[in-house]
């Protein structure tokens, strides 16, 4: 799967075909982002059913409002908008379940799997923090990207995503020490 919707059309004229609704400009749409989209939802969720089902609810939001990709700059951006907001629906009707650690994780050895060692650092991060690392790293999003997606300033976004960086760094090396 390509990262852009095609490689002769801008991402304007997909959106204008999108707004017409035209079947081919959709699976255009999803053949460049619902890989993407699926690993930031999984992330999010903390689930990858879970992912699946709000990956799928956010494309057909997209196409019952296509009208709305009139005018829109980023098709790509604005799914990962769609589908932020699809999983925030998804969480509060049915709270996903993201435990804390236990003592016994939080102190884990290097050997301990990377994947636990991983999720229990994000979960340690705030809210905000969490899903710009989420968007980043999960969704493959620039900090353009981002910055359509939550509505805050670009340079704002690299802040904030560096603070977090650094905070999950110190928290694994004093995990590891």
């Amino acid at each position: 799967m390509s990262d852009s919707p095609t490689h002769d059309v801008s991402p304007t004229d997909l959106a204008a075909r999108l707004a017409r609704g035209e079947e081919a400009a959709f699976a255009e749409l999803y053949d460049a982002c619902a890989d993407r989209l699926h690993g930031y939802l999984a992330a999010r969720l903390g689930s990858r059913d879970a992912a699946s089902d709000v990956l799928q609810s956010a494309f057909l939001r997209a196409v019952k409002s296509r009208r709305r990709f009139r005018g829109v700059e980023n098709p790509i951006a604005y799914m990962f908008q769609i589908a932020r907001n699809e999983a925030s629906r998804a969480i509060r009707k049915r709270p996903v379940e993201r435990s804390l650690p236990s003592r016994e994780q939080e102190y884990a050895q290097p050997d301990a799997d990377d994947a636990e060692t991983i999720a229990a650092a994000l979960r340690r991060l705030n809210g905000d923090d969490r899903e710009l690392i989420e968007l980043k790293i999960y969704g493959g999003l620039t900090f353009r990207e981002i910055s359509e997606v939550v509505g805050r300033p670009q340079s704002t976004i690299a802040t904030q995503y560096r603070r977090a960086l650094e905070s999950l760094r110190t928290w694994l090396t004093n995990q590891y020490r």
